[in-house]
């Protein structure tokens, strides 16, 4: 048995050792929410939150690790009895399935996407699909409001982010997922090889322990998958966004062009008409970024939920 104990021991500072690595990779996360644009990323405090807590959880197994693995050692010389070292384990943390099925299902179902933003198309760049020249047209036109009109910049700067990082982010989240549960599941093994034909009562109540760290682990797998999804979720639907402000910006600006270029007298009745297509886009454009900001707060309440 102290043989066996020893080889036990010294599998567990593998595992120390693996979730080492894996604090290491989290480490490159952003701290700050500038990647989600001044607009929103404000609100997404709580991701930078959850890496915070994140990496104690995982600090904490590790540390347990430690601590076994010592104890283990301590069993093993004679200088104590495992019973004594185990005491009376309780009954572990909840299910990790219970803790994030509801985070899970509150983002896939979108519910806290506002209905205008809900009801909006995906759109490669701008909203509406135009000719070729027509695309040119508009596209010179949004370059040149941007560059000439500095609120109109600041906005969709607001709006940009870093697209690039937040994906970054969302991928860090999933691989630490990944290998999170192959931890867990090569503990779960580990501990069937390493006390096979062992069924003291001593034995038994040190695998009902580390059964807990199991658990632990599959609820650190839980929570990568769930800000994974989260994650995407906020890039995607700043991004979608950001599109359809610039598209609606660039579709205003083509027609303002179009007006200027024409040498005819307009009547009185069409040049209110053009200004209310001006005012009605600024209403939109208002609209969908009040949308937006109101959709990344709900989903930002998930972090916690």
């Amino acid at each position: 048995m102290p043989e066996r104990l020893r080889l036990h021991a010294s599998h567990l500072d593998e595992f120390r050792v693996r979730l080492g690595r894996v604090r290491v990779l989290a480490q490159r996360f952003e701290k700050d929410q500038a990647a989600f644009g001044a607009l929103c990323g404000w609100i997404l405090t709580g991701l930078g939150d959850r890496y915070v807590r994140h990496d104690e959880l995982i600090a904490y197994v590790e540390e347990t690790f430690v601590i076994t693995v010592l104890g283990l050692r301590r069993v093993a010389g004679g200088g104590q009895s495992l019973a004594a070292f185990v005491g009376t384990p309780d009954d572990g943390p909840r299910s990790a399935t219970e803790i994030i099925d509801g985070v899970l299902a509150t983002v896939a179902s979108r519910e806290w996407v506002e209905p205008l933003l809900a009801e909006a198309a995906p759109v490669a760049e701008f909203a509406l699909p135009v000719d070729d020249d027509v695309a040119v047209l508009r596209a010179g036109g949004l370059d040149v409001a941007l560059s000439r009109i500095p609120p109109l910049r600041r906005m969709v700067d607001d709006l940009a982010g870093m697209p690039d990082v937040v994906a970054e982010q969302a991928e860090l989240w999933s691989v630490m997922a990944a290998d999170l549960r192959v931890i867990g599941t090569d503990l779960r093994r580990c501990l069937d090889a390493d006390f096979a034909g062992q069924c003291g009562d001593d034995v038994q109540a040190y695998l009902t322990l580390m059964a807990n760290n199991v658990e632990a682990l599959r609820g650190l797998v839980a929570t990568c998958t769930a800000m994974t999804v989260i994650t995407k979720a906020a890039g995607d639907l700043i991004l979608l966004g950001r599109d359809i402000v610039r598209g609606l910006i660039a579709d205003v600006v083509l027609r303002v062009t179009g007006w200027v270029a024409d040498p005819a007298v307009v009547p009185l009745p069409v040049l209110v008409a053009r200004l209310g297509v001006v005012v009605a886009t600024s209403w939109r454009i208002d609209a969908y970024l009040t949308a937006l900001v109101t959709s990344i707060a709900n989903l930002s309440r998930t972090i916690d939920g």
